[in-house]
């Protein structure tokens, strides 16, 4: 698209925001006035509409962000990006308290508002890790990935010469055992060849050697079957050709048919080739119509648009780049000119305003307010405002006085203040249990008054707090932006940067450096007015007035630098395998599909149907509760997530998917991977040390630990003892979740578990309190696989029927499927494909041969259930929701009866 089209857009999405706060703003008055919503499926339709929306906008706002270069107004888009997010997570959060479930369906609401699924399906956050790393961070990762080694100790002289030496004695062994070589085959009479010394190559060499050789054996291999093809066209050729004239010459040779005949022959073969070509033409013209409707699947797609697009995205974050370097230049140039020009004018301004201020208090009040201290801001808080005002000090003073001639004459004594700071924590205590009580009956008497239809009072929403930063950052822009944003704006509204507010943001910049320096001056003059005030109420012999003394701030110390330079904790846990490089996987290649019927079941009042979740429901998931989260600054967000499935359901998977969207590096505290790393309790400590630092030098990070119930199993099997898997039991929670900081750290832990109910559920709780329960693969998910891996191929059927072997298939693991595919269509089998089509037996023999296949039965997966409902806190509500629907359902049914 052009500068003006996101232009317009972003105009679009300017009222598409204001629409969604309004809505959002109506279900925080039904939030604040605790009004209850009925039936269940409108409360559900209420929260979806503002969710769908947001996760609309932030597409769209992501998409503008990445493409506009307008390079003023992208800041702002980030700011809106980052409260957006913060609500979209507290809105999912709503809707899974109103829906009683983890899992959500806002299909009913985007039926209403005329959309699809995949329009509010989050986009990967691909700006967080760019934005995020520092260079140098990001330096250091590529160059230890790459394969140099970074950290190590500058070798000391002595070290120097003795590696020089040991260079030395290696050549020269070498030297020896080749000459001992050449002697040996003189002596035996053996030829002696001039072999060239072996080149030692590079990783890098060795890979572009190898593509090139199998570059090259493709194309000889091309090349030998064109001319075997040649060569056997030419000699059949001259064959037919010898045993014609043979046959012509020996009198064997079978006379032409008659005239008749052969017309009658030519018009059959013209008939039944027209035939022919009628029918391939209806044939053409119904598969152009199913390839629009995506009914059928070409073996060879055209190439991708979206591929194109993600070229024509790259060229234009390029020209962007151009752009904000444009940018830069002139604020360093507007900056220094603002300086020369306005240095004095602006020092005087700020030195009025504060005599202003020391004047106004001296001629209502006879008094100084506290001269704010450096470390708040300073004079910044009097121009902002958050000073005392004079009628608010009046106030205080006032009740001051009362206060001080109440105590006068009633001095306490230290036992008596200590006995009554201890009376007022007990009753703090006491207030705060009290209230804990009421809100648990509360609670009672509400799930009391729902087993009733008639008195059940609805569903309360829950106040959301991020609605307002929203509203906050929306504000701002719009105070800058709101008479420039017009329809038919100038050049610089579109794209590059607009002078007049660089001019701003200059005289903004040259504030804030000239502020201190005047404040310090006027602390002065500020300490000289304080002391004549005091002077003439000693001369009065008056008490001067009083004054709230101000809190001093503590002193915010500058950050220690690393006695460990980062490189050399980020080599040292590369070379231990704890930080690893992962298989590069995005979330497209998790193949699965959505539950398209919960919606429209869950939804029937009283009898609603509960179908599982499927794998494309996980997928949703994760974007929320892992990708939105990584890079959120949410100080609400969970940050450590424990994905529970069967062996093989895919649970790595998503592990490496989230890491490659959002560019993380890795750490891999697995079990198995640490239990001979680091040896002993204080290189333990140092582990967790030189974790906690780079995982925030070089956020975002994800903390992956592979099989993680067996670090909280309850006894170890004796096959794992030499591991120790227990190991990071004791301190996992105090060193790794406890540190991490919401609000600030980009950082993501997260746990597989095969076999949960092996493991301590508390102590595993206390560290995995959220969890994505992966699902037992189903028909919609299996039969997209199979439709995917299967239609890749040119010569099997369109029409092949995927429907009844995913049908055969379900509980099959869908690697296992992929792969027995894959070894199925074969180079031999692909060739016979035209003359023996594929069948769904075939398929079915392949996959229950391959020895990696696993199944898991319905009974096995109940297991997963069980321990779920006794572990995640929604098991429990799930079967109170339960309850209450069956009884509603009775009350109902005794109605009918009456």
């Amino acid at each position: 698209m052009s500068n003006k089209c996101y232009y317009k857009q972003w105009l679009q999405i300017k009222k598409q925001l204001e629409a969604t706060l309004h809505e959002d703003e109506r279900i925080q008055e039904l939030a604040v006035g605790f009004v209850g919503v009925k039936p269940q499926s409108t409360a559900v339709e209420i929260v979806a509409r503002a969710y769908c929306q947001y996760c609309e906008l932030y597409n769209k706002l992501c998409e503008c962000y990445d493409q506009m270069v307008q390079v003023q107004r992208r800041p702002f888009i980030c700011n809106l990006i980052n409260a957006i997010t913060c609500r979209i997570i507290e809105l999912k959060s709503t809707l899974e308290e109103v829906e009683v479930f983890e899992y959500t369906y806002p299909d009913n609401a985007l039926q209403q508002m005329l959309m699809v699924p995949q329009d509010i399906q989050i986009l990967c956050p691909f700006h967080y890790p760019f934005e995020i790393r520092q260079e140098e961070m990001q330096y250091i990762v590529d160059q230890v990935f790459a394969g140099n080694r970074l950290g190590d100790p500058t070798p000391s002289p002595s070290e120097i010469e003795r590696r020089e030496q040991e260079k030395l004695e290696e050549e020269e062994r070498i030297r020896a055992e080749k000459e001992a070589e050449v002697k040996r085959k003189l002596a035996m009479g053996e030829e002696i060849s001039d072999s060239a010394e072996s080149v030692e190559l590079s990783p890098q060499e060795l890979e572009k050697i190898r593509l090139e050789h199998e570059y090259n054996s493709h194309i000889w291999n091309i090349q030998r079957m064109e001319r075997s093809r040649c060569t056997v066209r030419e000699k059949t050729h001259i064959f037919n050709k010898n045993t014609d004239l043979y046959l012509e010459l020996a009198g064997l040779k079978a006379p032409p048919a008659s005239e008749y005949l052969r017309k009658k022959a030519a018009a059959l073969i013209q008939k039944i080739y027209r035939r022919f070509l009628e029918i391939k033409r209806e044939h053409m013209k119904e598969n152009k119509i199913k390839y629009k409707l995506d009914m059928i699947i070409p073996s060879c797609p055209e190439p991708s648009a979206k591929t194109q697009l993600e070229k024509v995205k790259e060229a234009r974050r390029n020209f962007r780049q151009k752009y904000y370097k444009a940018w830069l230049k002139q604020n360093l140039k507007e900056q220094s000119r603002v300086f020369k020009l306005r240095e004095g004018d602006v020092m005087e301004d700020i030195s009025a305003e504060i005599r202003d201020w020391l004047q106004t208090w001296y001629a209502e009040v006879r008094v100084f307010d506290e001269f704010p201290y450096p470390e708040e801001g300073g004079s910044i808080l009097i121009v902002k405002g958050e000073t005392f005002t004079i009628e608010e000090y009046i106030e205080w003073r006032l009740a001051e006085e009362k206060r001080l001639k109440a105590m006068e004459g009633q001095q306490k004594s230290k036992e008596e203040i200590k006995a009554e700071r201890l009376a007022a924590r007990e009753e703090e205590k006491r207030l705060k249990l009290e209230a804990k009580l009421r809100e648990e009956k509360r609670l009672l008497d509400y799930k009391k008054q729902r087993l009733n239809p008639d008195n059940d009072p609805g569903i309360y929403f829950k106040i959301g707090k991020n609605i307002m930063p929203v509203r906050e950052m929306w504000n701002n822009y719009e105070n800058q932006w709101k008479y420039i944003d017009i329809k038919d704006a100038s050049l610089d509204v579109i794209k590059g940067h607009i002078m007049n507010i660089i001019t701003e943001n200059a005289y903004q910049e040259l504030q804030s450096k000239l502020r201190p320096i005047v404040d310090e001056l006027m602390r002065i003059e500020y300490n000289m007015l304080k002391n004549a005030l005091k002077m003439d109420c000693e001369v009065t012999q008056t008490k001067p007035p009083l004054v709230k003394k101000r809190k001093k701030p503590k002193k915010v110390k500058p950050p220690k630098p690393e006695k460990i330079p980062p490189a050399v904790m980020f080599q040292a846990l590369v070379d231990e395998g704890i930080i690893r490089k992962y298989p590069r996987t995005t979330l497209d290649d998790f193949w699965g599909d959505r539950n398209y019927a919960a919606a429209d079941t869950r939804g029937i009042l009283w009898t609603p149907k509960f179908p599982p979740h499927c794998l494309g429901d996980v997928k949703e998931q994760v974007r929320i509760r892992c990708l939105l989260t990584l890079g959120s600054s949410c100080p609400d967000a969970v940050r450590n997530q424990l994905i529970v499935g069967p062996k093989n359901s895919g649970k790595s998977t998503l592990v490496y998917a989230i890491a490659t969207e959002t560019n993380s590096i890795l750490i891999d505290l697995s079990p198995m991977n640490v239990y001979n790393k680091f040896p002993g309790p204080k290189n333990l400590k140092t582990m967790f040390a030189y974790i906690n630092k780079i995982s925030r030098m070089m956020q975002p990070t994800i903390i992956f630990v592979e099989d993680a119930d067996k670090i909280f199993c309850k006894t170890v099997p004796k096959e794992e003892k030499a591991f120790d898997p227990k190991r990071l039991q004791k301190d996992f929670f105090k060193e790794i979740i406890k540190p991490i900081n919401p609000s600030k750290d980009k950082i993501l832990v997260l746990g597989t578990a095969a076999e949960p109910w092996l493991a301590k559920g508390p102590l595993m709780y206390k560290v995995f309190p959220s969890l994505i329960l992966m699902p037992r693969t189903d028909y919609g998910s299996i039969s997209y696989t199979l439709t995917k891996m299967l239609m890749q191929y040119h010569g099997v059927d369109r029409d092949f029927n995927v429907h009844s072997l995913a049908q055969v298939l379900r509980g099959y693991d869908i690697n296992s499927i992929k792969e027995s595919i894959q070894s199925l269509l074969n180079g031999n089998r692909i060739a016979q494909l035209p003359y023996k089509p594929l069948e769904p037996k075939e398929v079915i023999n392949a996959v229950l041969e391959n020895p990696n296949t696993l199944f898991t039965k319905t009974e096995d997966y109940d297991m997963y259930k069980e321990w779920y409902e006794s572990y995640s806190p929604w098991g429990s509500k799930y079967l109170d929701y339960l309850t209450m629907l069956e009884s509603q359902l009775n009350y109902k049914l005794k109605e009918k009866k009456k």
